[in-house]
């Protein structure tokens, strides 16, 4: 579901330009990042303590992933964006300083 929606952001990116469907961004950040650490996190658990060591590829991925977690926008940020567009307080535009040329 996650990928098919990526694609079709992308296509939409594509067709209709690349501020025009900042929902639909934010919705895929948050879902990636979720589900990405979601998995290392269920992969570490499996491995009890041997998931913590620097053994298995797990704790670098629940690491290097919870990074994105906080600096692509914590995922309160994104819920919140997301309902901003979706219930109309927030512009679908480009930033201030962009031109779309």
């Amino acid at each position: 579901m996650l990928r098919a929606l990526i694609h079709k952001t992308a296509w939409m990116m594509d067709t209709y330009g690349n501020f025009t469907v900042s929902d639909k961004v934010s919705m895929c950040n948050y879902q990636a990042n979720r589900l990405c650490c979601e998995a290392a996190d269920q992969a570490m658990q499996v491995h009890g303590g041997l998931g913590y060591s620097r053994h298995k590829p797990f704790e670098h991925i629940y690491r290097h992933h919870r990074r994105y977690r906080i600096t692509e926008g914590a995922e309160e940020i994104q819920i919140r964006r997301i309902a901003g567009y979706m219930f109309g307080y927030m512009k679908q535009q480009a930033p201030k300083g962009v031109r779309l040329d």
